[in-house]
């Protein structure tokens, strides 16, 4: 059970970054949309980073804000940090809430 819950985690990792990055990217505008990742390199950032990956996500597509530099890095910088931090209660909880379902220990 150890496993299952293991590989859960993992597919979260990744399936919960990447569902929010889709969606924020829809919501981008087109100066920030040019500068988000191509495939190759959004699934690489999601398989080895998983929910640290958003620090990437919005240090790249928060270039085009009309800040200066430091204030455009410590906004991506909080929301990815801010934003990582949720994805990973949410798997934590998650992963309680399969535990107490299959009567396993937290």
């Amino acid at each position: 059970m150890k496993t299952l819950r293991f590989a859960l985690q993992i597919a979260l990792g990744i399936a919960i970054p990447l569902a929010l990055q889709v969606w924020l990217r829809r919501r981008l505008a087109p100066a920030q949309r040019a500068f988000a990742w191509n495939g190759a390199t959004w699934g690489g950032a999601l398989y080895a980073f998983g929910p640290l990956s958003l620090l990437g996500w919005f240090w790249v597509t928060r270039r085009a804000l009309p800040l200066n530099r430091l204030g455009r890095g410590v906004a991506a910088i909080g929301l990815g940090a801010g934003t990582a931090i949720l994805v990973f209660l949410a798997i934590a909880g998650i992963d309680r809430v399969v535990a107490a379902v299959l009567g396993l220990p937290p």
